[in-house]
């Protein structure tokens, strides 16, 4: 009896050494956004940077696993900032599937994101979304993130 005490006591000990050896994964993003289109003064510092209608700013996202073990398929979701339009094509993220969302993140589909209208006679009809009506981005990441790595995400809206 006394054996299988020790081999339940030894079992334990060593499942909580593994649970404690995972660790815990923590996801900190950190957006960084660049006007594409600078001017000659505003790309020299001659000049503060001013976004007009039609400009083009990049978002760059850093998603860093800075706990102590590693994420798994994490997901990322971004808004579009309010007065931009989404750049068609422009969302891009290494081994991540990539969706938007044109009802504020209810949900999300790949793109072409489909709508469905009414048309002249009553009859609903499936059609493109525009970039414009994108509110969010999503970033499916189908790979480990192990702590202290990062995944760069990006994409382009263009100013209203």
């Amino acid at each position: 009896m006394k054996t299988i005490n020790k081999l339940l006591t030894v079992g334990f000990i060593v499942i909580s050494t593994i649970l404690y050896a995972q660790g815990q994964p923590k996801l900190e993003l950190v957006i960084e956004e660049q006007k594409v289109n600078l001017t000659a003064e505003e790309a020299s510092g001659e000049k503060d940077i001013i976004y007009s209608p039609g400009d083009t700013i990049e978002y760059t996202i850093y998603a860093k696993n800075t706990g102590t073990g590693v994420m798994v398929d994490p997901e990322i979701v971004d808004p579009i900032p309010e007065g931009l339009s989404y750049v068609t094509d422009s969302a891009s993220g290494e081994n991540c599937q990539i969706f938007f969302s044109i009802n504020d993140g209810l949900q999300y589909s790949e793109w072409p994101v489909m709508v469905q209208m009414e048309n002249d006679s009553g009859a609903q009809i499936a059609q493109r979304a525009g970039p414009e009506q994108v509110t969010h981005i999503k970033w499916i990441v189908n790979e480990r993130i192990p702590a202290g790595s990062e995944k760069i995400l990006s994409f382009r809206a263009v100013v209203q």
